[in-house]
């Protein structure tokens, strides 16, 4: 069976109520007593009871009030009600019920009331407990057409917040994404930023070595290899958890910071590591973070200043961790090309831990501190 297309089946509910009375009403079926009138005057009632249904939608009163008059009418020609009639009250109560609210219901089920009642004059008042059944359906119809405007009007409230559900969790979708090429972006960043910069340092010491000190040259030599292979590992272990998002990490922690601090031995700067406080119980998370931005710091002391000494100093002090990082400088005249985002990435990644970065000129070098809220671990 071929389902009707959602305007077929519009106009079908539209004109099926409005046929049924005309034929129902033409074919006399329901008729209390004989119809007295003429054919014209039962067609002029047909048309008079069903016509109105047409506008049930667009105005249910106007439509209860038509009705209503047209059962007066009837009556009038041809001194008799029938199934039809029933009909056509039913369909404007429940339109009343189904379109209208409050006042505008109240008042399209008293108009039909009131044509009911007029029809029914000429029985009045022996038969007024036969008011009891038109009363009923005419109420019980505009109820039913109340309940069926507030499930629908509830259906559409809740299409609303289904599409803006969707909206929300294809924006959630697309920042989840954003914030993971970010991510990505920083540390690849950081992992090539740094490899390269420590084999060009490298490099430039192999090159002004391998006349008069090969030895040295051979090191140097070994030394960008060992950045290379560095630089590799890092970069394939990022390419593994972009593979399998369930594949462990090898995110490097504070507990790594004397590797890279020998590791930066090797291009020429020294680098001292200290602690204070306990620094135990952080998350992984922020662990990695603060190695990045201790990793980006150096980085930038080989490509910017002309000191061979630094500083790192991580301490815990109550509910915040500091990170610190000296260089004494000062600068050199000719730095080593940069992108420019090392100090932007630094801080996108203290945001989602509240963190504060502040770097900038001191005594003569630079200075980058770091400060992360971790009252939450502490208590834990």
């Amino acid at each position: 069976m071929r389902w009707v297309a959602g305007a077929e089946w519009r106009t079908l509910v539209t004109w099926a109520p409005v046929v049924a009375v005309v034929v129902l009403s033409q074919a006399g079926i329901g008729l209390e007593s004989a119809w007295s009138g003429s054919d014209a005057g039962l067609a002029l009632t047909s048309a008079l009871l069903a016509g109105p249904l047409l506008l049930r939608a667009t105005r249910p009163v106007l439509t209860a009030a038509l009705v209503g008059a047209a059962l007066a009418v009837q009556v009038q020609l041809g001194g008799s009600l029938h199934f039809a009639s029933f009909i056509a009250v039913l369909v404007a109560s429940y339109a009343v019920g189904r379109h209208c609210a409050g006042r505008c219901t109240t008042a399209g089920v008293v108009v039909l009331l009131v044509g009911v009642v007029v029809a029914m004059r000429h029985s009045l008042p022996e038969a007024a407990e036969e008011l009891v059944f038109p009363l009923f359906y005419v109420t019980a119809a505009a109820v039913l057409g109340s309940v069926i405007r507030r499930q629908a009007r509830h259906a559409a409230e809740l299409r609303g917040l289904n599409e803006a559900l969707v909206r929300e969790r294809d924006a959630l979708d697309r920042l989840v994404v954003a914030t993971e090429r970010l991510r990505l972006a920083r540390e690849l960043h950081d992992v090539v930023a740094h490899t390269l910069t420590v084999a060009v340092i490298q490099a430039e010491a192999c090159e002004d070595a391998v006349v008069d000190d090969p030895e040295g040259a051979r090191e140097a030599a070994r030394e960008v290899q060992a950045a290379g292979r560095r630089g590799l590992a890092d970069l394939r272990s990022l390419v593994r958890v972009l593979r399998d998002a369930d594949a462990p990490a090898d995110d490097p922690g504070l507990d790594d910071l004397d590797a890279l601090a020998a590791v930066m031995a090797g291009a020429g700067l020294e680098v001292t590591v200290a602690r204070e406080g306990d620094l135990g119980g952080l998350a992984p998370e922020l662990e990695r973070e603060l190695y990045r931005i201790v990793q980006e710091a150096l980085t930038n002391v080989v490509k910017h200043s002309t000191g061979t000494s630094v500083r790192v100093l991580v301490s815990r002090r109550g509910p915040h961790v500091d990170l610190e990082v000296v260089d004494p400088g000062p600068a050199v005249h000719a730095p080593v090309p940069s992108g420019g985002h090392g100090l932007v990435g630094m801080g996108e990644r203290l945001a989602p831990f509240d963190g504060q970065v502040t770097a900038g000129p001191a005594r003569g070098g630079f200075r980058v501190h770091v400060s992360v809220p971790v009252l939450q671990e502490v208590l834990a």
